[in-house]
């Protein structure tokens, strides 16, 4: 009998039921699509950070170089997933007397490390050098060899591709290190570290570092660390932001669809009251049907959500934010509390309905 009620309660009123249904549905499918791409979204972002290079540099003292046993120390200490790039650097001198930096290090696994490296031509060969833009114009024009010395010791550097990313590596010519030791003599006094994972890893990753290699300074290179902090910061503010102010905008819907709803029942109501139904059941009628709102509501969204969240992740990301089933239970409880507070002005307003004036019409 009961479930009778509630089911001719809500097709006797299909427009106000479907209009707090579509309120629900909206509520908790925007839900969705946020709390999965808030939960997502961190992944996310540090890939794509994770394309701007190395975020943690460490640094040999002044005058002291990394040595072999050093180098395999730290790798004991990075994860497999990490990589480290040995960097030593000289100043060399052009022909004509001109100051260029060289970078000693293994180019191959920088360019990985920098995918969004330009490089031209790029045959994807293993090259000896790189040329920085703003570098390879000092040399002479009317010279078709590019010679360097380093204190007594000539190089002739091969036909090289001449990089450009529009900052300091435009500057610099990037040399094997084993020619550039040959070359030099000189070892790595800087070690480049792309350590993947979320800032808290690379915060642990640093202590580490520091803890097992106390005689070098270990630093997160801050640009890119604090951009991804405050950009990840700034877009689960906005996330949060959105769903807040949606879903007050939809407890304001539904708590008119369902202020309407009373209105229009109050002759139903008052001929319950009238024959004996006591004022927990008809308040029970009512809220039953509005929490059976809320559920039906929750679980079209949470599809649609899933939906909105994979097409919002391919769009931006390149990758889908897959479905998350722990993400349905806070939904389903943000819309049962969504629709019990939208529902308390309505169930007031039954429990002041006087039974005897509304049937005689006063």
């Amino acid at each position: 009998m009961f479930l009778r009620l509630l089911l001719r309660s809500a097709l006797g009123r299909r427009s106000r039921t479907l209009t707090a249904l579509l309120g629900i549905t909206i509520a908790s499918a925007v839900a969705t699509t946020m709390l999965n791409l808030y939960v997502d979204i961190e992944s996310k972002l540090t890939t794509e950070f994770n394309k701007f290079g190395a975020n943690i540099l460490l640094a040999a003292k002044p005058g002291e170089t990394f040595s072999v046993e050093t180098l395999e120390r730290l790798r004991t200490v990075l994860p497999a997933s990490d990589s480290a790039i040995p960097v030593a650097y000289a100043m060399a001198k052009t022909s004509d007397g001109k100051s260029v930096v060289i970078a000693g290090l293994d180019i191959e696994k920088m360019r990985k490390l920098n995918p969004w490296w330009s490089i031209t031509p790029d045959n994807n060969s293993t090259t000896i050098a790189l040329i920085g833009e703003r570098a390879a114009a000092i040399f002479p024009a009317a010279s078709l060899s590019r010679n360097l010395s380093f204190k007594g010791h000539d190089l002739t550097l091969p036909p090289s591709p001449t990089l450009h990313t529009g900052g300091p590596e435009d500057s610099r010519i990037y040399l094997a290190l084993p020619e550039f030791q040959k070359w030099t003599g000189l070892s790595p006094s800087n070690v480049e570290i792309f350590a993947s994972g979320s800032n808290s890893d690379i915060a642990v990753l640093i202590v580490q570092l520091r803890q097992q290699l106390p005689e070098r300074e270990v630093h997160p290179v801050r640009q890119i660390v604090e951009t991804e902090t405050r950009v990840l910061g700034k877009t689960r503010s906005i996330l949060l932001a959105a769903t807040l102010m949606i879903a007050i905008m939809v407890a304001l819907c539904v708590l008119v669809t369902l202020s309407a709803s009373v209105l229009e029942q109050r002759r139903d109501f008052a001929l319950m009251k009238a024959l004996g139904c006591s004022q927990r059941a008809v308040n029970a009628i009512f809220f039953s049907e509005s929490l059976a709102l809320a559920v039906a509501g929750s679980i079209v969204g949470f599809v649609l959500g899933c939906g909105l969240a994979a097409w919002i992740g391919r769009a931006n990301f390149h990758a889908a934010v897959m479905p998350r089933l722990a993400v349905f239970p806070p939904v389903l409880v943000g819309c049962l509390l969504l629709t019990i507070l939208s529902a308390v002005i309505p169930i007031s307003r039954l429990q002041k309905l006087d039974p005897a004036v509304m049937l005689r019409g006063d």
